[in-house]
């Protein structure tokens, strides 16, 4: 019996994700994430009418702009300000994609950029969910759950 339970220990442990796996996991999901948002967001601006010369460079642009600039929003509103994390959060998401939006595209009025972050949005929420859910599943089969 003792030798079983070595053997199946053994074959647990060989089995199992390391650290760097799941790192690189994350990393891909990160880059996938960034691409299919860049790519929502050049074709959406493609499709507003009141925008100057929406390219997929100014929505590379933008995506390259929302990480620092929402990361830095979220800690002064969360640290500096004392806000509540969610309002935080919300802001930091939500308002200053609107903003950057508004800046890259120069659209005429803000209900373009509210546009554009309303199907960035859903698309990278849509996006993450599965990459969570092939991730989870992913897990269960090292895991043998």
């Amino acid at each position: 019996m003792h030798t079983e339970l070595m053997t199946a220990t053994a074959a647990i442990v060989q089995e199992a994700p390391r650290g760097s796996t799941i790192v690189q996991a994350l990393w891909l999901a990160a880059i996938i994430i960034f691409v299919v948002s860049w790519i929502t967001t050049g074709f959406t601006a493609k499709r507003i009418e009141n925008l100057h010369k929406p390219t997929y460079a100014k929505a590379f642009l933008s995506q390259i702009l929302i990480g620092p600039f929402s990361l830095a929003a979220f800690v002064m509103f969360a640290l500096y300000f004392e806000a509540p994390l969610l309002v935080a959060f919300l802001v930091a998401y939500s308002i200053i994609p609107i903003i950057i939006y508004k800046i890259v595209f120069s659209c005429a009025m803000w209900r373009e950029a509210a546009l554009i972050w309303i199907v960035v949005f859903l698309v990278q929420t849509a996006v993450g969910y599965g990459l969570i859910l092939a991730g989870v599943l992913s897990l269960a089969a090292f895991t043998g759950g």
